[in-house]
């Protein structure tokens, strides 16, 4: 009866090992920190929560990154997906986001950060996804969808206190398309390429 009892341990203590070095975690956050692609200093700003999982929104010295994490094996979460983005100086910041378009798993995030005290609000969205935020001045402001949606089709804006667009979310005009140059722009400039 012992050894059946120690070969129980011993195999329970090998799965367990191996499920933490895959990067299973007990909970979504865990599992988030422990993707290998979320820097170690990271600080979570924001998270939006799914019957599937969850959306982390991180940021770093390095990088402003969003982690997704799935509940796994009833009781268990991992975390294997992840986008960065670029750090911007600019007035507005995308500081995270996703599109999932997964059978399961299906989320739009957005998520902004604004230093433009003439800013009030963000409007992100078409049609019948149309979202519109308030903005307090450094803090997130976080839009989501149960759906998949292209960035394209968000079209983010920002707006003042009377509902004039100041800024808009999109890439520069110009003959190169970079990942660097999708940011804010005020209405009107970044009609240029910097080549």
């Amino acid at each position: 009866m012992k050894r059946n009892i120690t070969a129980l341990l011993i195999i329970a203590l090998i799965v367990s090992v191996f499920l933490y070095t895959s990067g299973y975690r007990l909970d979504g956050v865990s599992a988030a920190r422990a993707n290998a692609h979320v820097p170690k200093d990271s600080v979570l700003l924001d998270q939006v929560d799914y019957d599937w999982g969850t959306v982390y929104i991180f940021h770093s010295a390095e990088k402003p990154i969003t982690a997704i994490s799935m509940k796994k094996l009833a009781f268990l979460w991992v975390s294997r997906t992840s986008v960065y983005y670029f750090h911007q100086e600019d007035p507005i910041r995308t500081i995270g986001g996703v599109s999932m378009a997964n059978e399961r798993e299906k989320a739009t995030v957005l998520s902004v950060i604004v230093h433009d005290p003439e800013v009030t609000s963000l409007e992100v969205g078409l049609g019948a996804q149309l979202q519109r935020k308030p903005v307090i001045v450094g803090e997130p402001v976080t839009f989501s969808w149960t759906e998949s949606i292209s960035w394209n089709d968000l079209n983010p804006k920002a707006l003042n206190n009377d509902g004039k667009t100041l800024y808009e979310y999109r890439y520069a005009n110009s003959h190169h398309i970079r990942a660097v140059d999708l940011r804010w722009y005020p209405l009107g400039e970044g009609l240029q390429s910097n080549n």
